[in-house]
């Protein structure tokens, strides 16, 4: 069996959910309750037998929560105690981490070692399994249960099967709710009809999961059931640039580097996710933010060496239907709508607030320049990075950097 490094993301904000936010997150266990990374960790105890190494990174909302949150992620862990180790990242290792790269004439990779968005928080997990030494990355999240006893063996069996036709290549699970199904509530708001992000992607995972072969070429991923093999995360970062919907952004940079991307329809997790707390305008905002970015690196992307040409066509119908040159008409559509919605329930704060992501848009569009020659540049840096973690003496010195252990 080949190394494998089970990372998991656990977001944390300020007690009962309230207090100034600096980073938002879809929804981040407020640190006086429960949580459901206990019953995360719990789940993975026949992988961690089988000798799979776990690693949780844990992230805080705003910087001024971050030793609360180390130190109640640590209480979630320990109380009672695991019957596994587990590898675990917080501020204070950021820290450290930087300190290594800088003391070592690295200073030009501190950019890419950050805990302020998912995708910089995803590509802390790609680097801590180089670190580690594992030959592929399982990335799962903080709301989901691994109950399949043979999803180590399909993962396995998965990568073993694609890496005997592609060097490099990533591969995507599946969530099933609570009820075992796939598919996703649509919603019926006027709205939302407008902006049927649920019903396309529905359609895509009607594509992927419930017809054809168990694998096939997939649009999209999901980051809490991701495997990506050593020649992959060594590879490519996500973009830190994005904010939303990094994993699909990820597949896509992917396909851009000519890398492709699989969906194994029989590899699942249960996704178990608490509610949203965020108000509707505030995730379309986070909606319309993703999509009007990844749109302009799409169109910016210039060939090359190691380069594949790709469009809004190929990611349909999810992403791609939001990426076609109907997004500001749709746009104008769905949020209009929205704020009538508001001011017929009093509400004129939220409708402004709605209005304003229309303004937002605007501003993307208009300074949207240099996008995918940056991704380009972070690509580069990444790289570097990768390979010089790789070497076994530097691995090793940063895993005594982290944890005082190699």
């Amino acid at each position: 069996m080949r190394g494998y490094f089970v990372a998991i993301p656990t977001y944390w904000t300020y007690p009962g959910g309230e207090g100034p936010e600096e980073i938002v997150f879809d929804h981040p266990t407020p640190l006086d309750a429960p949580g459901t990374l206990r019953r995360t960790l719990e789940s993975l105890t026949p992988l961690a037998a089988r000798g799979v190494e776990v690693g949780v990174v844990a992230a805080a909302t705003a910087p001024s929560l971050e030793a609360l949150v180390a130190r109640r992620v640590q209480e979630v862990m320990e109380s009672p105690p695991l019957p596994y180790p587990v590898r675990w990242f917080a501020a204070s290792h950021l820290s450290r981490l930087r300190d290594f790269c800088r003391t070592r004439g690295r200073a030009e990779w501190l950019p890419l070692l950050s805990l302020a968005g998912y995708s910089q928080i995803r590509n802390l997990t790609l680097i801590l399994a180089n670190i580690c030494g594992a030959q592929a990355l399982i990335s799962l999240d903080d709301d989901e249960v691994v109950a399949d006893p043979d999803f180590l063996a399909k993962v396995e069996e998965d990568l073993e099967f694609l890496g005997r036709e592609h060097p490099v290549f990533g591969l995507a699970g599946v969530y099933r709710q609570a009820d075992g199904g796939v598919l996703l509530p649509e919603p019926a708001a006027p709205w939302a009809v407008a902006w049927p992000k649920m019903r396309w992607l529905n359609a895509a995972l009607k594509n992927l999961v419930l017809a054809g072969p168990r694998l096939k070429p997939t649009p999209l991923g999901f980051g809490g059931n991701l495997a990506l093999p050593v020649a992959l995360f060594r590879r490519l970062p996500f973009d830190p640039a994005i904010t939303r919907g990094e994993d699909t952004d990820y597949v896509m940079n992917a396909r851009m580097f000519g890398i492709p991307f699989f969906l194994d329809n029989a590899l699942s997790i249960i996704h178990l996710p608490p509610a949203k707390p965020h108000p509707t305008w505030l995730r379309l905002r986070q909606d319309l933010v993703r999509f009007c970015y990844t749109r302009l690196k799409l169109r910016q992307q210039e060939p090359g060496p190691g380069r594949a040409r790709v469009t809004a066509e190929d990611f349909k119908p999810y992403p791609g239907n939001f990426l076609a040159d109907d997004l500001p008409e749709r746009a104008f559509q769905s949020h209009t709508l929205l704020a009538l919605d508001y001011l017929a329930q009093g509400d004129s704060e939220a409708a402004r607030q709605t209005l304003m992501n229309l303004a937002l848009m605007d501003r993307l569009e208009q300074s949207g320049a240099g996008v995918y020659e940056a991704y380009e540049r972070t690509v580069s840096l990444w790289q570097a990075l990768q390979q010089w973690l790789a070497q076994p003496e530097v691995a090793a010195e940063a895993r005594q950097a982290l944890w005082g252990a190699a």
